[in-house]
């Protein structure tokens, strides 16, 4: 899932699709306004991602995170990215919601990424932005070893609950 300002972020989280599907993992991509959190049950790994605006998540993707903590999610598999610009100053939309999907129960799969942007201005004024060069390959091929690392661990789970009955 993913918010988006200049589509940057989309385009982040498809690359980053591209390699879960290649790891062979079933996946959906869509945007928050377009996915309720009660639908978040039927998936084993929840991927969030969202631009780093005034130093975190947007309004969009704060409001998304708090209508999971009223489902049950535990147990479940997490990651979080973002798009930001490469700077120590920037913060980081990726830490908030890591720390939310953690709060929420889910089991992070691998430590959270941010794909930098390069912000385009008219005026002084931001109104675009692109991604660096090399971000969407980078994404995609986190995808794949993303999408092993939930198979193994989901086979593990699966195998240790088969030596239980």
């Amino acid at each position: 899932m993913f918010a988006t300002r200049f589509g940057t972020t989309e385009i982040v989280a498809r690359a980053f699709e591209r390699g879960l599907k290649g790891a062979g993992i079933e996946t959906v991509c869509a945007r928050t306004s377009d996915i309720t959190p009660n639908s978040l049950r039927d998936y084993d790994l929840i991927c969030l991602g969202g631009p780093t605006e005034v130093l975190t998540a947007t309004r969009e993707v704060k409001d998304f995170l708090r209508g999971i903590g009223n489902f049950n999610v535990g147990g479940k598999f997490g990651f979080a990215f973002d798009t930001k610009l490469d700077s120590r100053f920037s913060g980081s939309a990726a830490k908030y919601i890591e720390h939310a999907l953690d709060d929420s129960g889910l089991h992070m799969i691998a430590d959270r990424q941010s794909a930098i942007v390069i912000s385009r201005k008219d005026g002084g004024k931001i109104v675009g932005a692109d991604l660096k060069e090399g971000e969407e390959r980078r994404f995609e091929e986190l995808g794949a070893r993303i999408g092993k690392a939930t198979e193994e661990a989901l086979e593990k789970i699966q195998g240790s609950a088969q030596r239980q009955r």
